[in-house]
């Protein structure tokens, strides 16, 4: 379907009537990369659809807004389903009653990822899973399946990213909204009907009103679904992510994190302890507790009322007398930077900016709440927001804003609004979001914005283009989780995003815990409490250093294609491989996980993205030793790994052969 001739990519009931049966004055024109389409009704209601097109990825982007310049507040806009589009695909009889189910591998299906929940499955799609005498996932003629996700926050329950697949072709989309979404897909015997939207709009635009709503991307593929998630996080590394655009990082950190509320003292022991010691860390990243004026001890996230500190953005007096100044001297001086968390849109009532700028916040219709919501849709939140952000960014230097998010705001949003403007307190406020993130990534151009929700709760296409998520998945609190969830989580969330990042625990030794959390970035909690020592024990310091100096080796191959060689899954009984190819480099690395209770030995992986008439060398990373194998052979016969203990990371680099010039 070429969208650059179908103007009709959204629809909206307006009092009531479809948009289109009005007859709106119509004017397109071609900029630069897409189309901008302009439909206006003689009462000054205007919407706007704006297109892109990414046409080395067979890709569209389009987003709509809509504006009142009339003088008079306009006419009702409901059911704004900001993508309306219907999709072919091969012919397919409705399904009919059978002794039989059908066959799966003819069948069309839908990879829709589970969000964050603190689960091992994060971001992972079972497609043909198998409940209650049926295939739950795929879908056939004359079915609807419908999709949201929970409380306001985009990648709560259920993530904003589609895969629809049948036999050798399909479609992936992203919807780009950080609020509350929802997503129906209608199968007919010969399309795919896909409408997208904010869960519940009603509303009427004032004069001179001007909103946006949810964007949507598309993507079109021939070939297998692995290869068509590859295509996708191309796309992503491509045209959605910051990560190596001019002034920005080329990659995701290598973190040592330490408490906020820790002492300034603690903070600049353990600092020093890094740099004598000269451990490869590349940031400190200081987590929640620095801020506010309690004057209760904090030496870990156990103890203080750190959490009731929430909406004071002053550095802590009593923890931090210079205002951590001297902390943040001595990551320069340790040739380090700084990432710093906030969570600007959480408040408590009590805090100074509540009590003396009570408008700027909306209350929860449930008076037992203690928390309250930064309003960004009001003009003088924002701007206390963004001043009270970049004073600190600029104070303290900071080179990474860490931004957290830990409750759910779709409550105050409806409670905020009137009856004829549903939806439009949380359309402003993800329009300041968007809109605050942008301003201070212009203000400071070297910033990079890492975006946490309660872990990867509000990952969408739209905070992707702004932000990474440098701690996907609170799964990994605690100090000793579950290390082969995190191992399923790489094929989950890698198969959706090129760069995120991941945490270590505080557990070490061996090669099996921390290759487990290798990722595009790695936070370690080796120095986070100042109830533990650090840089006493040599054992450890030599195990940062080396594990440290492997995991920058690795780091560029996980932004790379990515290939799950196994099942995702955190079964102790299973081993769990992946492996990561760059055809421009024809390199890659192979990443084997044997985990405790597996009774196998020995394995074999059949690689893909090699050149069958090279011979590639590999190297184990353990001992140095090197084999070769044909690029045809590793596809077909597969790459043999044995394994004889439990526990077991094995990681392998490999390498095209060199032909020598003169052969």
């Amino acid at each position: 379907m070429a969208f650059t001739e179908d103007s009709q990519r959204f629809s909206f009931l307006y009092n009531g009537l479809s948009f289109w049966s009005l007859n709106p004055a119509v004017r397109t024109e071609r900029r630069g990369d897409g189309l901008v389409s302009e439909y206006t009704l003689p009462d000054g209601l205007k919407a706007t659809n704006i297109l892109r097109e990414y046409p080395e990825f067979g890709a569209y982007e389009w987003v709509t807004w809509f504006e009142n310049t009339g003088d008079a507040p306009s006419g009702i806009l409901s059911e704004v389903y900001d993508c309306d589009i219907e999709l072919p695909f091969a012919h397919d009889e409705p399904l009919r009653a059978s002794a039989y189910i059908p066959d799966a591998e003819k069948d069309m299906k839908i990879y829709s990822p589970a969000g964050s929940v603190w689960k091992s499955d994060e971001f992972a799609c079972n497609a043909d899973e198998f409940f209650d005498n049926r295939y739950v996932r795929h879908i056939y003629p004359g079915n609807v399946r419908h999709y949201k996700c929970d409380g306001g926050r985009s990648s709560d329950g259920t993530a904003p990213f589609f895969n629809i697949f049948r036999q050798n072709q399909g479609v992936i989309f992203a919807i780009g909204w950080t609020g509350q979404w929802n997503c129906s897909i209608a199968r007919s015997e010969d399309s795919v009907a896909v409408k997208t939207k904010i869960e519940d709009t009603h509303f009427r635009l004032y004069p001179g009103e001007k909103i946006r709503t949810s964007s949507f991307v598309l993507m079109r593929y021939t070939g297998d679904v692995i290869d068509s998630q590859n295509q996708w996080r191309r796309l992503v590394k491509a045209r959605f992510s910051l990560v190596g655009s001019q002034g920005r990082p080329n990659e995701l950190p290598l973190c040592a994190s330490l408490w906020g509320g820790m002492s300034t003292k603690g903070m600049i022991e353990r600092i020093e302890t890094i740099r004598k010691n000269r451990l490869p860390f590349e940031y400190i990243w200081m987590d929640a507790g620095w801020h506010g004026a309690s004057d209760k001890e904090s030496p870990d996230e156990f103890e203080g009322d750190w959490w009731m500190q929430a909406g004071d953005w002053r550095v802590n007096p009593n923890h931090h007398p210079d205002g951590l100044l001297q902390v943040r001297q001595a990551i320069e001086e340790a040739g380090m930077k700084f990432i710093l968390w906030f969570e600007p849109e959480r408040a408590v009532r009590g805090m100074p900016a509540v009590r003396e700028h009570p408008d700027y916040f909306l209350v929860s219709p449930d008076g037992r709440d203690v928390s309250v919501l930064l309003n960004l849709g009001n003009e003088e939140a924002w701007r206390y927001c963004f001043d009270t952000l970049s004073n600190v960014i600029e104070t303290l230097r900071v080179d990474c804003y860490r931004q957290d998010f830990n409750f759910s705001p779709l409550k105050y949003w409806h409670a905020a609004d009137a009856d004829d403007r549903r939806g439009i307190t949380e359309i402003k406020h993800i329009m300041g979001l968007y809109r605050l993130w942008d301003a201070l990534l212009e203000k400071f151009p070297h910033l990079l914005i890492d975006n946490c929700a309660s872990g990867g709760r509000r990952i969408d296409i739209e905070t992707l283009r702004r932000s990474v998520p440098l701690w996907r998945s609170d799964f990994q609190c605690s100090a000793n989780f579950p290390i082969e969830g995190t191992q399923a989580h790489h094929l989950g969330f890698g198969s959706w995003m090129p760069y995120s990042g991941t945490g270590s625990g505080r557990e070490w030794g061996g090669s099996y815990r921390i290759r487990s959390v290798y990722a595009g970035g790695l936070t370690t909690n080796y120095c986070y409490s100042e109830r533990s020592a650090f840089g006493e024990n040599p054992a450890l310091l030599d195990w940062l250093r080396q594990y440290g100096a492997e995991y920058l080796r690795v780091r560029p191959y996980f932004s790379a294609d990515l290939y799950p060689l196994t099942d995702s899954t955190d079964l102790k009984g299973a081993w769990l491989a992946v492996q990561y190819n760059r055809p421009e480099q024809e390199d890659g690395i192979v990443q084997v996980f044997k985990r405790a209770s597996s009774p196998y030995t020995a394995a074999v992986f059949p690689l893909r993205g090699l050149d069958g008439c090279k011979t590639y060398v590999f190297t184990d990373a353990d001992n140095g030793e090197t084999f070769e194998a044909a690029g045809s052979e590793l596809a077909a016969c597969g790459l043999k790994i044995e394994i004889p203990g439990a526990n077991v990371a094995k990681l392998y680099f490999y390498q095209a052969k060199k032909i020598p010039r003169n052969a």
